[in-house]
């Protein structure tokens, strides 16, 4: 996140430089998306498989820093940023946006799970210690191999990502610059396999750097607070869970970069009534068995699914938390995290429509009494 925050803050906060320009009739416009290609860049994207390998371009060429050690023309399209490296021998190349988007979602790629070996019909990289197979290595293979994609970064893995409006839910592979989605619904047709849209999500990262407080309330909410949007991630629409209980709450947030989520647990310490909250991942799944603590009080409540797995399995938990006075509530909600300018804490605001509540969850050293203090507020924005 460092380098990329840096050098998005640079695209879109120190202004947009527009590269030379090639002439009139070597451009190629967009009227999709309003943009224009030309030059190396328009013959990169064409040789390369044009539209289905890259989308349509987001910007205009611009010259801008990459990775805070290169400053040059460079253009954003829908699954891809070009960069144009003509002066120094070496052509057009792709930029290093998977490895950047791990950075960004905060698992990056050294830290993820790696493989001894590969198997049957499989292909091993040592240099990353994974692995490619399948459909998934058919179409490395024929879409340009380690030029375009560069070594894989991780292994298969499950994972939810905002499709539009909507939560598409299914296994990718990272690799050093893009990440590639198994669509079995598409079996048979081209779009079995497809690039994801890491531009697109890259970019809108960077446009995120600007929010104000008319664009978001819960931008306004943090800037209450004393948070910059120039220090936020995007604001993501997921599923979001609630569960009340006599002393707290639990809430449930579907991560766009992990299958199973995340649980925030929110109680008053009882030696202060201070509000404070904890971060545990769900472990639960279909068919886990939840361990016995006997019956409920009359008018409450044991919780399920993975809320019951991780109150029921952690007795200090479950003493701060007491009894669930309330069913689980779930539906469509809010996430955003915002950074203070010293970069020295974090706020997080988690919206859930369905309970109407807002939770503001501080963390980092911020200050002795905010480290882990949590607010809770009627209303959902």
């Amino acid at each position: 996140m460092r380098y990329l925050c840096a050098t998005l803050l640079i695209i879109l906060m120190a202004g947009l430089l527009p590269a030379p320009a090639a002439g009139a009739a070597d451009k190629r416009c967009f009227p999709e998306t309003g943009h224009c290609i030309s030059g190396a860049f328009r013959s990169y994207w064409e040789r390369n498989g044009g539209l289905s390998v890259f989308g349509y371009p987001i910007t205009d060429a611009l010259n801008d820093y990459v990775e805070e050690t290169w400053y040059g023309p460079v253009q954003w399209f829908e699954r891809d940023r070009l960069e144009d490296h003509v002066g120094e021998g070496l052509g057009v190349m792709a930029g290093r946006l998977g490895a950047g988007m791990l950075e960004l979602q905060g698992r990056p790629w050294e830290r993820l799970p790696r493989v001894e070996a590969a198997q049957d019909g499989c292909r091993y990289f040592p240099q990353t210690g994974h692995s490619l197979c399948g459909k998934l290595l058919r179409v490395w293979q024929d879409s340009g191999g380690l030029k375009r994609f560069g070594y894989p970064l991780s292994e298969p893995m499950q994972e939810s990502l905002m499709a539009g409006g909507a939560v598409w839910a299914g296994t990718v592979q990272y690799f050093e610059r893009r990440r590639m989605e198994l669509h079995p619904e598409y079996a048979g047709t081209p779009y079995e396999v497809l690039f994801g849209l890491l531009g697109a999500d890259t970019f809108a990262f960077a446009k995120a750097l600007k929010c104000s407080r008319a664009e978001s309330t819960l931008s306004a909410l943090a800037g209450d607070r004393g948070y910059s949007c120039a220090g936020s991630l995007p604001r993501l629409r997921v599923p979001v869970a609630t569960q009340d209980f006599e002393h707290g709450t639990l809430v449930w947030v579907s991560d766009p970069a992990g299958a199973q989520g995340t649980i925030y647990a929110i109680y008053r310490r009882p030696q202060t009534s201070a509000l404070v909250w904890e971060e545990h991942p769900d472990a639960w799944s279909e068919g886990t068995p939840l361990p016995d603590v006997g019956q409920p009080p009359p008018g409450r409540q044991a919780p399920a699914h993975g809320f019951g797995l991780l109150w029921a399995s952690n007795a200090e938990l479950r003493a701060a938390l007491g009894w669930a006075t309330a069913a689980e509530l779930g539906g469509a909600g809010d996430t955003q995290r915002f950074y203070i300018n010293s970069g020295s804490g974090n706020l997080r605001i988690i919206a859930s429509p369905a309970a109407a509540h807002t939770y503001l969850l501080y963390g980092g050293a911020i200050s002795p009494d905010r480290t882990d203090s949590a607010e809770i507020m009627q209303g959902a924005p």
